[in-house]
């Protein structure tokens, strides 16, 4: 083997291992962020039918387009900026948990 093998050899698999890590915290962002999207589309939906809002923030938000846009598109965008994806998985735990909470009271209060 040569110099540059040596020092190539492991240079390649940080490379490789940084690749995968990327893919997997690209994905915890864009699961991060469509859980987001979701969660606003039935929000806007619940309170277009008359259902009231149970989170005081957004509840105070629901008056204004900007405020609504701000809370659930703007502040996800930049904690999914900022925060690496790993440390999201909680917080998609909880959407998830959310959402189904979500659509279980759609779905008891539809029929």
């Amino acid at each position: 083997m040569t110099v540059g093998q040596h020092i190539m050899g492991p240079l390649a698999y940080v490379v490789a291992a940084c690749k995968k890590k990327d893919k997997i915290d690209t994905a915890l962002k864009v699961a991060f962020l469509t859980l987001q999207m979701a969660d606003l589309t039935l929000t806007l939906m619940a309170a277009r039918n008359g259902w009231s809002e149970l989170n005081p923030v957004m509840r105070a938000s629901l008056d204004s387009l900007y405020k609504v846009a701000f809370f659930k598109f703007v502040v996800p965008i930049l904690v999914s900026w900022f925060v690496p994806g790993r440390l999201l998985i909680p917080a998609i735990l909880l959407l998830c948990g959310i959402l189904g909470w979500n659509f279980h009271q759609i779905i008891c209060l539809m029929y």
